[in-house]
């Protein structure tokens, strides 16, 4: 009885649809070396789809990631070895339910991704449950997600100083356990723009003396007066609690402004990030809850930081693509023991070459000059050249 009411269920969910089963393997081989380290990345993602379409849709994504890692650690000076080290992780990366009952309503659960609208909070993949839901006015969606179960260098996840010990001690594998909860609006404004506002709340449930509460709310508007160039500008205010039983607050800002220029197959992009450091005993660093580097080897997160960026992307030929970007960071608050505002800058750039959708080579390279500010000026400049070989069967 138990089997024929499974079966009844499945051909109810089928009936009318057409399914489809896909599964494979993604290889990711990464050579990296340079004055600051060397380092040797294989990546092995094996994954497994199935998917329903028809006015009901139903979509089942399944993946892990195993990655074998060397990394010597060298002298930005006089280059000689440091010592290395052979580690290798396994990952459940990106898994989940995807179900859409009607062309309103969208709903995922699993390990999903997700990133809040001005990208500078929280961003990558996340243990949770979403919901979309589309109306004549606008979409409303929200999510639940929970941060104990990702690998911790995957999260990037350091708010506070306990966050940080966890994630330099080999033995920790976790990340930090934080619960965050979303919700945000976007409408159409006026003809051809779009406003959205999001609202973010972050939990600690880490249980230790040093726990941190924080609330974000953002705006974003998104301005297109024509098909091929866009500008993109948004604000974020924060509140924090913390253990000593403080309120907190910071801010921050993004613009954007992208043109594409397709007689050429090319686009420029302009970008400015901004977020508070510590100005009074109120006011203090911006903290998100994800903090990934803003350079390749340029290594602070947003928090305290402003940078300015250029990037320029051509197409050079069907299989064949080009990108080059310079950027400059600075500090936004005084460091009572360290002079000057101006880390430096960073230059790079990087040429993929893709003859088949199952193959893609790449080659990079960045480098970061201290001596552009007035902070580490008299650090010599710091390079890396990276290679790159994807393959999916």
């Amino acid at each position: 009885m138990k089997h024929f009411l499974l079966v009844l269920i499945f051909l109810t969910l089928v009936c009318g649809s057409v399914f489809s089963v896909d599964f494979g393997l993604l290889t990711d081989q990464r050579v990296e070396t340079g004055n600051i380290s060397f380092v040797s990345n294989s990546i092995f993602i094996p994954w497994f789809s199935y998917n329903i379409m028809g006015e009901k849709s139903l979509s089942i994504y399944l993946s892990g990631l195993f990655s074998l890692k060397y990394q010597r650690a060298m002298s930005s000076y006089e280059l000689y070895e440091l010592g290395g080290e052979l580690i290798f992780v396994p990952e459940i990366s990106r898994f989940g339910l995807r179900y859409r009952p009607n062309q309103r309503l969208l709903m995922e659960a699993g390990r999903i991704a997700y990133s809040d609208n001005l990208g500078l909070t929280a961003y990558g993949l996340f243990d949770g449950i979403r919901f979309q839901f589309n109306f004549s006015a606008g979409t409303l969606s929200a999510g639940a997600f929970y941060t104990g179960l990702l690998y911790k260098d995957t999260a990037q996840i350091l708010m506070t100083a306990a966050d940080a010990a966890g994630f330099v001690n080999k033995e920790n594998y976790f990340a930090p356990k934080r619960f965050l909860a979303n919700i945000r609006y976007d409408t159409p404004l006026f003809e051809f723009h779009t406003i959205s506002l999001e609202a973010l709340a972050q939990f600690d449930l880490n249980q230790n003396d040093e726990f941190l509460h924080s609330q974000y709310g953002e705006v974003m508007v998104e301005f297109y007066p024509q098909g091929n160039a866009g500008l993109i500008v948004g604000a974020l205010f924060e509140t924090m609690e913390s253990c000593e039983g403080k309120f907190n607050a910071a801010f921050g800002a993004l613009a954007r402004f992208r043109l594409d220029i397709p007689v050429i197959n090319s686009g420029i992009n302009l970008t400015g990030k901004f977020s508070s450091g510590v100005l009074n005993e109120t006011f203090t660093a911006f903290t998100p809850v994800s903090s990934s580097a803003m350079g390749n080897i340029f290594s602070e997160t947003i928090s305290g930081l402003a940078l300015i960026s250029a990037g320029y992307t051509v197409r050079l030929h069907r299989a064949l693509f080009a990108d080059a970007a310079a950027l400059y960071f600075m500090r936004t608050y005084n460091d009572l023991l360290v002079d000057g505002n101006f880390y430096g800058g960073e230059i790079q750039a990087s040429v993929a070459w893709q003859p088949f959708d199952e193959l893609r080579l790449t080659l990079g390279s960045a480098a970061f000059f201290p001596s552009w500010g007035n902070i580490y000026d008299d650090v010599q400049p710091l390079y890396k050249i990276k290679a790159g070989l994807t393959l999916s069967f």
